[in-house]
């Protein structure tokens, strides 16, 4: 049997791994368009600051392709799928298959902003690569702009801090993290970062940059003018779907697969970031990307390529992060106008629970984790909030929040 991934990230390497697990003898290659095999995304921003060194930030040891017979092949860009005669055409040469895992991530957003191009200061923060380029083009002098306040944006914000002299964050919302956090939550993380000298200018956005081979200026959407060194892109990311899509793979925003993970062409899974996946909250079909999904659908979409019959596990949004020491989880969905919310807010705490129809939908902890496994088994198990012994806005709840009868279950598994 040959295996094709196209991917060496999450969704790609665990899926690999789980096919060796179940298949001891068949081909399994990774196409790879990255310089170095596979790695801790979420590190990028600490390799960055110097917090983690270059040789600490792989996701398995540099023996793992070896020890699982995979082939590696790096700087390989994955061009087309020919599902007739069940190849992919790359780097010039020709990968059979017989069973084809998509696993090609996502790809920044990059809004029209006049007169960019492909500047020598302007950067993306979404891979190794352009980390280490960010790092080689700074100096203690540099005056760094980042065009969004999401994630991505304070990460690299952080990564930054320390190393250049000006970082100034710009965003169209009226507060950072606007997809995940509401302004109370956001107002709590933007304090935080501003302590450190980090500027924000909100309700803004970059219209217009000047320079000739750099970028030298900013021009925003009220006409400001901001010096600009280094210029980082960070309004968000989109799936990788073009090599889906122009294969007549069906496709929306995501490439869209079933409970196995499996495409409209049978042979042909997809994982990860450039999938669509059944959100257990709001039962529907969205984007969730997010590590620890890439990997349960890569297990996933192993096994069932090995011959095995695996559901993919449910799946909701969930974001757990810090910034300069503050630690944020976010989980479910944080909004709605038919839902209960309670905010518990205390300096630079804060506990958000959304409530509808006796069921706990979403939560943001800042400062305040404790708990956070607690409320995210109520979510995942769709408790209704009425039959437990106590109301979880109570601040001290644990196992005993359950009845008797469900902390059995809970610690020794249920009984068939």
């Amino acid at each position: 049997m040959k295996y094709l991934i196209i991917g060496d990230s999450a969704a790609g390497v665990n899926a690999a791994q789980t096919i060796r697990s179940k298949d001891k003898e068949g081909l399994i290659t990774i196409l790879s368009n990255e310089s170095i095999a596979a790695y801790g995304r979420p590190l990028i921003s600490y390799y960055l600051s110097g917090k983690v060194l270059p040789e600490n930030i792989f996701y398995r040891n540099k023996n793992f392709y070896k020890k699982e017979k995979i082939n590696l092949f790096l700087n390989t860009q994955a061009q087309e799928i020919d599902v007739k005669n069940k190849k992919v055409n790359a780097a010039q040469k020709e990968f059979e298959y017989d069973k084809l895992l998509i696993a090609s991530g996502s790809l920044p957003l990059i809004p029209q902003i006049k007169n960019l191009k492909e500047q020598k200061n302007v950067f993306t923060f979404l891979t190794f690569d352009e980390s280490r380029k960010i790092k080689e083009s700074i100096n203690p002098d540099s005056k760094v702009v980042i065009a969004g306040a999401g994630l991505i944006g304070l990460k690299a914000a952080e990564g930054l801090y320390g190393k250049v002299a000006k970082i100034t964050v710009i965003d169209l919302a009226d507060r950072v993290m606007a997809s995940v956090l509401d302004k109370s939550a956001a107002d709590i993380i933007q304090n935080h970062i501003e302590k450190k000298g980090i500027e924000f200018i909100l309700n803004k956005s970059v219209a217009e940059v000047e320079g000739g081979e750099k970028v030298e200026k900013i021009i925003l959407s009220d006409a400001k003018t901001l010096d600009c060194d280094i210029f980082i892109i960070a309004v968000g990311v989109r799936p990788n779907i073009s090599l889906a899509k122009n294969a007549q793979i069906r496709t929306s925003k995501g490439i869209i697969v079933n409970e196995y993970m499996q495409t409209s062409e049978s042979d042909i899974y997809a994982a990860g970031d450039c999938v669509e996946s059944l959100d257990l909250i709001s039962n529907e079909s969205k984007v969730l990307a997010l590590w620890p999904n890439a990997v349960s659908q890569g297990e996933t979409a192993g096994a069932n390529m090995a011959g095995e019959k695996k559901l993919v596990p449910s799946s909701f949004a969930m974001n757990a992060i810090s910034f300069f020491g503050m630690q944020l989880i976010s989980a479910g969905i944080i909004g709605g106008s038919d839902a209960d919310i309670y905010v518990d807010k205390n300096g630079d705490k804060l506990r958000r629970l959304n409530i509808a129809n006796d069921n706990l939908i979403g939560f943001v902890l800042i400062n305040d984790n404790q708990r956070a496994g607690i409320y995210t088994a109520l979510i995942n198990d769709r408790v209704k909030l009425s039959e437990l012994e106590y109301d979880i806005k109570l601040k001290d709840i644990g196992l005993n929040v359950y009845t008797k009868e469900k902390r059995r279950d809970k610690i020794f598994g249920k009984e068939e």
